[in-house]
């Protein structure tokens, strides 16, 4: 039978084309234009059936050379096809020609106009490595003797055979640019990717790097995500990634969605670039299957890790990422406040964070669970515990308020930080040990805001004024021949509220510490904003008793803070002092 050989691209068979392809466009907030794929080769079979590359894997293991292949049959008949039982043979570079066994979930048939691919492997016991030169497809006729053989094409394959995780990729046009858009080379799949964030977070296990990418479908038919592996490369060695999503994740025409990969490394681990993979199975018996992975392009990691450098005006509403799955589109998030302030009993800095939520919509919307981290100028990330027990819902016209508590060390002097707004990807936690995997969906810088004076005190949506102020001390006869002290702390206030903001009996409190001249604290009492026992405006006596101490002390001071309740206890801000 004469085998007629097609090829479909304006590249030789030489051209690594076979393997790399994809034309990057530029990508801002959106994709501009999809990249420009370059066909790989196609041989005919017949009329009807015709065959592409997909890879070619060569890996030396413990256990010998693994040897791999994967091809993509396709029909373009109106009727299911048998594929005829070819050998697929690699020949190496000193002569030897290996014969690769064909998968036994390997499709015989073909539906009408559709493709199935198909998998080779063949485990060769020897100690030294091989060098894979040419890959031939072989029609064998076992029914005449000697047995006749027809070649039905051979592909130079030398310099793209991918080798496990010491490969390279020689060709330019497989190293991308962090941001550049892509397709995945010799993936009939139409959909393009752009890398657009990249974030570590700290296991039990070490380090696990989140990488998010934007996947959009420029068909005009609803398309499947297909089977990704993306690993880390440092300057050692390679980790492997693993799809975040469980599920298949499917578009629609025009659609675009983010889809992410966790890496785990160990902790002193520094990524330099990310080797875009197709994993592929090899079975031979029901309890024998084999997998090997083949790599199609590389993304450079330089640049990605960078500060954002938007500074941001406070109660701005705060631009997130497109296609976010957190932040509903008819809420407005404006940060409010971020103050700085000193901790020393703990050898801290406590930095406290304020988010204004507003429901522009006409039916109530859940507050997002978003998360927060402060990054300084230096490199430092610095993670948030949101407030305990956060309102749950933002009526239509109004506002909420989620507060987050940061603890920096007494070191950190910066006045400018970055704020990455970031959401928890659901279903990670099995890849990455017991913690979260986030990744960010807004990031802006952000300036500290100054000591609050006494007399203009932000608590949003509150302003506070401490017009006046009289701390007395006074005796009381006890229950016994002992003598009961007490203070009493007389305020004089002036409380202003945005409206539209409500607030609950989640929201922050003020704790007011009495503390004498040797810093020894005698007593504290705290009152909320809400509630029968509320901080209002006019004059009001605050009493405190059960003091730590059995006399009168001179000099004692009052100090104010700012308190919040988060899943690891109260967060405290000192706001100011009264003397």
């Amino acid at each position: 039978m004469k085998i007629k050989l097609k090829q479909v691209a304006m590249t030789a068979l030489l051209s690594s084309s076979l393997l790399m392809s994809a034309v990057p466009a530029a990508w801002a907030d959106e994709v501009s234009s999809a990249p420009v794929a370059v066909a790989s080769a196609v041989y005919d079979l017949n009329d009807s059936l015709h065959v592409t590359v997909e890879g070619v894997y060569n890996e030396k293991t413990s256990s010998g050379v693994r040897l791999g292949a994967v091809i993509r049959v396709s029909n373009t008949s109106g009727q299911t096809l048998r594929i005829p039982d070819h050998e697929l043979r690699l020949k190496t570079s000193d002569g030897i020609v290996y014969t690769l066994r064909a998968s036994e979930s390997n499709a015989h048939g073909v539906q009408p106009d559709s493709e199935v691919e198909l998998t080779y492997m063949k485990v060769v016991k020897r100690t030294t490595e091989v060098s894979v030169t040419d890959l031939s497809l072989v029609d064998v006729n076992y029914d005449v003797y000697p047995k006749q053989e027809t070649p039905l094409f051979t592909v130079p394959v030398g310099s793209y055979v991918w080798s496990g995780s010491r490969s390279e990729f020689a060709d330019p046009a497989a190293v991308k640019a962090w941001g550049e858009a892509f397709t995945v080379p010799t993936l009939e799949s139409p959909l393009t990717y752009q890398p657009v964030d990249i974030s570590r977070s700290n296991t039990n296990q070490g380090a696990a790097y989140t990488v998010k990418l934007l996947v959009e479908n420029p068909s005009e038919q609803k398309e499947t995500v297909p089977a990704l592996e993306i690993d880390g490369k440092s300057s050692t060695n390679v980790y492997v990634g693993k799809m975040v999503e469980t599920d298949s994740v499917s578009l629609e025409p025009g659609e675009k969605k983010y889809v992410h990969f966790v890496i785990n490394a160990e902790m002193d681990t520094v990524l330099e670039s990310l080797n875009v993979l197709t994993p592929e199975t090899y079975e031979q018996g029901e309890d024998d299957a084999q997998t090997f992975s083949i790599g199609k392009l590389n993304i450079q990691l330089s640049g990605a890790k960078t500060q954002a450098e938007v500074s941001y005006q406070y109660g701005t509403p705060i631009a997130f990422e497109k296609w976010n799955d957190v932040i509903n589109q008819d809420l407005a998030i404006a940060m409010t406040e971020l103050h700085v302030t000193d901790n020393a009993d703990q050898g801290s800095k406590l930095a406290f964070a304020k988010f204004k939520i507003t429901n522009n919509g006409v039916s109530p919307i859940p507050v997002p669970g978003f998360q927060a981290q402060l990054s300084s100028p230096t490199g430092y990330d610095y993670n948030g515990e949101r407030q305990k027990d956060a309102q749950q819902s933002v009526a239509p016209g109004t506002s909420a308020v989620v507060s987050y508590a940061f603890v920096l060390p007494v070191s950190e002097d910066s006045d400018t930080f970055t704020m990455n707004i970031q959401n928890v990807i659901q279903g990670a936690s099995a890849q990455a040990g017991s913690t979260a995997l986030k990744s960010t969906i807004a990031s802006y810088k952000v300036a500290v805001q100054g000591d609050d004076d006494r007399h203009s005190i932000s608590l949003f949506p509150y302003t506070m004024d401490i017009k006046d102020y009289f701390l007395s001390q006074i005796t009381a006869p006890g229950q016994t021949v002992s003598v009961n002290y007490i203070y009493k702390l007389q305020l004089n206030l002036d409380l202003t509220r945005d409206l539209k903001t409500i607030v609950d009996n989640n929201f922050s409190k003020l704790k007011f510490e009495l503390v004498d001249s040797s810093g020894s604290i005698l007593g504290s009492k705290s009152f909320g904003f809400t509630g029968t026992d509320r901080l209002v405006n006019g004059r009001q006596t605050l009493t405190f008793s059960n003091l730590t101490m059995d006399q009168i002390q001179s000099g004692v001071s009052v100090n104010v803070y700012e308190t919040i309740s988060t899943a690891t206890g109260d967060a405290e801000r000192l706001i100011t002092t009264l003397k």
